[in-house]
């Protein structure tokens, strides 16, 4: 189903099926749209927030001293 975004008195998002916004500012319609695109390729929607993922960085340099140290133990 193709989303459209258009620019009328503020922005309207539209499907085939209908008009789902009007009015809306332009980060809210494109949210939208994202929103109604994601639902039409499988996504369920369970009103949690993403969770999110750390990247765990090492404190000392790659492959330094420490490291060799640390290797050996």
């Amino acid at each position: 189903m193709p989303v459209k975004v258009k620019k009328t008195d503020g922005y309207q998002v539209s499907t085939p099926g209908g008009v789902k916004a009007k009015g809306t500012t332009f980060q809210k319609a494109q949210a939208q749209a994202a929103l109604l695109r994601g639902v039409e390729h499988g996504w369920k929607p369970t009103g949690k927030k993403k969770a999110r993922v750390y990247k765990k960085k090492h404190h000392s340099a790659a492959m330094g001293s420490f490291h060799d140290k640390r290797a050996k133990l």
